[in-house]
């Protein structure tokens, strides 16, 4: 680690200037290698986290990571489990145990748990009682199918339900949507709720106002809220128009740069054939 670098963590966590190097730095250092973590991730990590460096390996992270091998993380993802949340091997295995026991609870499969556990293991720090559960309990309300949202966007659940779900909702429910329609749009996208009401939904809202699509295209795909307002939506838009042609929104904005303009021309070549 550079210098700079050592002395925000120490900033950060003042303990860690009192760790040993060669007792405690160093095999945390090599553990982490061991599990195929990339060199240059370590400060990485170790800035996130520096208390790994002051758990023991043999009694405490060797036996945590058994442990969630044991309930569902993939062994051969290691390095990048640790990297997308360093905290993880310092939970308690109660804690551990506790959301697994959740995830279990609201129908996910085992390999649909082990897949929750490597793709989005920060879901551990979510409390079972004061978030996951409130939350779980507030997507049923609207007719969600909470083990599917579980499983496509984890993320979702550390969202608060004040301040970020219930305004997106109430969000498409002004736009004339019912609460069937914004259940089947979170079915079809499950990222949907884990976007800024006003950096991305209400600017996309309002381009997508200016287009020829129905409302009703929107509940087809909602993923059209997951691309790029300038470089994907009103860019393609543009060169449809100018081609005086209509393709669906999936096709305007899920095809390769490729399939776009192939499309595009077929469309074109038959309608001059009309």
């Amino acid at each position: 680690m550079e210098f700079n670098a050592i002395k925000e963590v120490i900033r950060k966590f003042p303990a860690f200037a009192y760790y040993s190097l060669d007792g405690k730095i160093k095999p945390v250092v090599e553990f982490l290698l061991d599990l195929g973590v990339p060199k240059e991730d370590i400060p990485t990590i170790l800035s996130k986290r520096p208390q790994l460096c002051g758990i023991s390996l043999t009694e405490n992270l060797i036996p945590t990571m058994k442990f969630l091998e044991e309930l569902g993380v993939d062994k051969k993802q290691w390095a990048k489990v640790i990297y997308r949340f360093p905290p993880l091997l310092t939970y308690s295995r109660q804690k551990l145990q506790a959301t697994v026991d959740f995830l279990y609870e609201m129908g996910l499969s085992s390999d649909n748990v082990s897949k929750v556990l490597t793709r989005c293991p920060n879901i551990i720090s979510y409390s079972v009682e004061e978030k996951l559960r409130p939350t779980a309990n507030y997507f049923r309300s609207l007719g969600v199918n909470v083990a599917l949202l579980l499983y496509r966007a984890p993320q979702t659940f550390g969202l608060s339900i004040e301040g970020n779900l219930k305004p997106v909702t109430e969000f498409f429910l002004e736009k004339g949507y019912s609460l069937e329609d914004v259940a089947i749009m979170v079915a079809r996208y499950g990222a949907l709720y884990t976007f800024s009401l006003p950096d991305n939904l209400m600017l996309k809202w309002e381009f997508f106002l200016t287009t020829f699509y129905p409302k009703t295209e929107l509940i087809k795909f909602p993923q059209y809220f997951g691309y790029s307002l300038e470089d994907r939506i009103k860019r393609r838009y543009e060169i449809m128009r100018k081609c005086e042609v209509k393709v669906l929104l999936n096709q305007m904005l899920s095809t390769s740069e490729d399939d776009f303009h192939v499309l595009l021309k077929k469309k074109m070549q038959k309608k001059a054939n009309v």
